[in-house]
C-alpha cells in the first residue's frame, strides 16, 4: 500500500485531489490517503442540499456546502477531523463489504483502548455513538472508499450545520441517516494530540513504513487538480445544480408557496392564499437560492412581495 500527502486544508482543492488520485493516478497497489479540511459540509453526490444541509446559516458563517462524488450522507468536516481514502482495483471478493475498509480504523482504536465497533450499514460506533460514516463509488476498474474520523471536531457547529429531519421536501435524493455522534479524544485511554493520531494511524496501515511508501504528484497533477477545484468544486452547477429533483412546500397560518425545483432552477411556483391558487411565472428558472429568491422579488407588484418577503427566511433556513 501506498500514500500520498496532501498539504492543503483547502475542502475545494482537497476533494478534486481526491477525485483526480482515483481517476488518474497510476495504480500499481492501493493508495491510501489521510487528510483534513477546513470547516465544510460535504453532501453525497445523490442529496438535495436543501433536505440536508442548513444553508442560510452555513453561508452566514462562511461554510462551504460542496458535493462530493461518492453516495452517502451528509458529513460535517473541520480540522478536528480525519478523512480518510482507500483506493483499490481489487476489490471484487470485498465487493460494497464496508466492514473489511474499516476493519483497520477500528483495530487501531481499539489499541487504544477505544472499544469501536463496525454498526449498521457503513458507520464506525464507540458505544453507542457514531464517530464514522463511509461511503464508496466505482470508476472503471477501481474503487474508492472513504470515511471521516470525528477525532475532535467542533459537534456543536455539527449538529447546526446539519438540518433536522424535515416533512417540507419531497426528493428521490437520499436522505443522511442522522444520529448521536461523539469524539475519539473523549475514550483515548491516553491522551493524543490529533497530529500524533493521524500520523500513527498512518503508520499503522502501512506497517510502520510510511517514507519508502510515499508517491508524490508531480506539478502538472497539481495544476489540473487546481483547474478541477475551480471549474467543477467551486461551481454552483456542480454543488448546487446537481440536486436531485425535489418540491419543497411552505406555510403560514394565512397562505402557502409550492416550489418545484430541478437541477437547482425553479420550475413552478405556485402561492396559495385563501381559495385562490397563484402560478407566479416571474420565478421560473432563477436559482433556488436566497440571494435570487430576494432580487426576484423586488420585480413583483407590491401588494405579492410582500405576501411573499415572510416566505424568504421559511424557504431557505
Amino acid at each position: 500500500m501506498k500514500t500520498i500527502i496532501s498539504n492543503s486544508t483547502d475542502p475545494y482543492f482537497n476533494l478534486a485531489w481526491e477525485e483526480y488520485i482515483f481517476k488518474h493516478t497510476l495504480l500499481e497497489e492501493d493508495i491510501l490517503l489521510l487528510w483534513q479540511n477546513e470547516p465544510a459540509v460535504i453532501v453525497g453526490r445523490n442529496q438535495n442540499i436543501f433536505g440536508e444541509v442548513n444553508v442560510s446559516f452555513c453561508q452566514s458563517k462562511h461554510v462551504p456546502t460542496i458535493r462530493r462524488i461518492s453516495g452517502g450522507g451528509t458529513v460535517y468536516h473541520d480540522l478536528g477531523n480525519i478523512n480518510y481514502s482507500v483506493i483499490t482495483k481489487n476489490y471484487q471478493d470485498v465487493l460494497s463489504n464496508y466492514s473489511y475498509f474499516t476493519k483497520p480504523v477500528i483495530e487501531f482504536l481499539n489499541e487504544l483502548g477505544c472499544n469501536a465497533t463496525f454498526s449498521g450499514k457503513s458507520d464506525i460506533k464507540i458505544g453507542d455513538k457514531k464517530i464514522s460514516g463511509n461511503a464508496q463509488m466505482y470508476h472503471q476498474n477501481r474503487m474508492l472508499h472513504h470515511g471521516t474520523i470525528l477525532f475532535d471536531t467542533d459537534l456543536n457547529r455539527l449538529h447546526q450545520v446539519i438540518k433536522n429531519k424535515t416533512n417540507d421536501i419531497e426528493s428521490v435524493g437520499v436522505e443522511s441517516n442522522r444520529t448521536m455522534t461523539t469524539n475519539v479524544i473523549d475514550h483515548l485511554q491516553v491522551s493524543m494530540s490529533l497530529s500524533t493520531f493521524k500520523q500513527s494511524l498512518l503508520a499503522y496501515w502501512l506497517n510502520k513504513d510510511i517514507k519508502s511508501n510515499t508517491l508524490k504528484l508531480t506539478q502538472e497533477d497539481l495544476d489540473i487538480i487546481e483547474q478541477m477545484k475551480r471549474q467543477k468544486y467551486m461551481s454552483w452547477a456542480w454543488n448546487f445544480g446537481e440536486s436531485p429533483a425535489f418540491e419543497i412546500n411552505k406555510h403560514t397560518d394565512e397562505d402557502s408557496v409550492r416550489i418545484k425545483v430541478t437541477a437547482g432552477l425553479i420550475e413552478e411556483f405556485l402561492y396559495k392564499y385563501a381559495d385562490q391558487s397563484i402560478r407566479i411565472h416571474t420565478f421560473s428558472g432563477i436559482k433556488f437560492d436566497q440571494a435570487s429568491y430576494k432580487q426576484t422579488l423586488n420585480q413583483l407588484e407590491d401588494n405579492t412581495k410582500t405576501a411573499l418577503e415572510k416566505f424568504t427566511a421559511l424557504l431557505f433556513d
